[in-house]
């Protein structure tokens, strides 16, 4: 009976931690946003509004092509471009935003845009007080811990994680969406946590 007491507890925890694990809002003070390219429509919107609130000068949105037969994939190759045209409609001028192509990998695509930020801020010689990554939900920690890894220590890193509207957080067990999104990116931090080789990543980049 006690180790079931405990495996309840266990579960119960578990239930009600590993979101605001994974989704967190650590932000730095930063004169520069970075857009993740899981960010949806609203995630756009409530970037554009981070910027326009705070004293940020830049916005760089960095992604890979899009997907072979995406309706918009004739227009806009990337989601780097596809970004920064939709945070155009939302008010924000295209000089303040940068779109940044990573060179094409076959997996790990977030930490491959990372390093074309990291690139493109060295060739530039800029050199920010801090940047702050503005991601969706559960897919946060993730994408904090890789751009972390890819920067490096010489330049803060914040993270924002816009709330996803497919699913209360605080009940996500309660919904299909929510339990294939929180359990999909609980295996993929894992993965990016005990699994992942940053230094495979720079090798294959390095090589195209």
């Amino acid at each position: 009976m006690g180790i079931l007491a405990i495996g309840g507890l266990v579960l119960l925890l578990l239930l009600f931690t590993i979101h605001p694990f994974l989704a967190p809002s650590k932000p730095v003070a930063a004169d520069i946003l970075i857009v993740d390219n899981f960010l949806v429509g609203y995630g756009l919107k409530n970037l554009s509004d981070e910027f326009r609130s705070k004293n940020y000068s830049l916005i760089l949105s960095a992604g890979g092509l899009l997907p072979q037969g995406s309706p918009l994939a004739a227009e806009y190759k990337t989601s780097a471009e596809l970004s920064a045209a939709i945070l155009k409609k939302f008010g924000i001028h295209e000089n303040a935003i940068v779109p940044i192509i990573p060179k094409p990998v076959k997996r790990d695509r977030t930490f491959a845009s990372a390093l074309a930020v990291k690139n493109w801020l060295a060739q530039n010689n800029i050199k920010p007080k801090g940047v702050n990554l503005f991601s969706m939900g559960p897919h946060s920690r993730r994408s904090w811990m890789l751009y972390k890894e890819a920067i490096g220590e010489e330049i803060p890193v914040g993270i924002i994680a816009c709330e996803n509207r497919e699913y209360d957080p605080k009940r996500w067990w309660k919904t299909s969406s929510g339990v294939r999104i929180v359990l999909g990116e609980t295996i993929a931090y894992l993965y990016a946590k005990l699994v992942f080789d940053p230094e495979r990543i720079r090798a294959e980049i390095a090589t195209e």
